[in-house]
């Protein structure tokens, strides 16, 4: 069985409050099977385009989100324990699973650490200490005098 869809961001509140506001749709895509290991599994990928918070410049910033999803269907945590190591337990202790709760947790993952315009305006303290580098390779080394010293006592 397989789904298709668009969600929209507004209606992923956990999602929403790690973002600069809430529009956006994501584009997702499910399948449910079973495996050749007779386990119930739900894989597939969920892409769309938030806005998030500039970390330079303080303004909205678009920045494609995707998620890979590869879960498989388990009763318990002994059950889980036991899965292979490319499935994701889905633990499943009442009959009803909400798939786009699901997918929200996968999409907060695939966030950026930092996200930033390519081409802000506003200079950053990484710049202002690679400058501050540049210009200390010109100063003397104080510790030059050591190694002289150090020279002279292999030398000898």
């Amino acid at each position: 069985m397989k789904i298709e869809g668009i969600a929209s961001v507004a209606a992923m509140p956990r999602l929403v409050s790690l973002l600069a506001d809430d529009t956006g749709e994501i584009q997702v895509s499910l399948q449910f099977a079973t495996d050749e290991q007779r386990l119930r599994t739900a894989t597939g990928s969920a892409r769309g385009q938030v806005n998030v918070t500039c970390q330079r410049c303080l303004e909205p910033v678009a920045v494609e989100v995707e998620a890979t999803v590869a879960l498989a269907v388990v009763l318990n945590e002994e059950q889980a324990k036991n899965l292979p190591r490319y499935y994701d337990p889905l633990i499943v202790e009442a009959e009803d699973v909400e798939l786009l709760s699901l997918i929200e947790d996968e999409l907060i993952l695939s966030l950026p650490l930092v996200a930033y315009h390519e081409d802000c305006s506003i200079q950053t303290s990484f710049g202002e200490a690679e400058e501050a580098a540049r210009t200390q390779d010109t100063k003397p080394n104080p510790f030059s005098v050591l190694a002289e010293l150090k020279n002279k006592a292999d030398k000898s």
